[in-house]
């Protein structure tokens, strides 16, 4: 999954693969409609903070802004 994030869309170029390798295992599943909205979220995040590193706080940020019904 992390090598096709990166083709998807390239905020995920910066991520640890590890880090996206278990958010996927453990709430998103493969569902690139929800990476979608994730890397909407990380993508915003770097918008008001360009110095922001895509790392594991700032993609479980994102996450939680999911809301329960993923």
């Amino acid at each position: 999954m992390p090598q096709t994030l990166t083709l998807f869309h390239p905020v995920w170029a910066q991520a640890n693969p590890e880090d996206l390798a278990r958010v996927d295992e453990q709430m998103v599943r493969g569902n690139f409609r929800t990476w979608a909205k994730i890397a909407s979220h990380v993508y915003a995040a770097r918008e008001r903070d360009p110095g922001k590193r895509v790392d594991r706080e700032l993609i479980e940020q994102a996450c939680a802004r999911l809301g329960p019904y993923l």
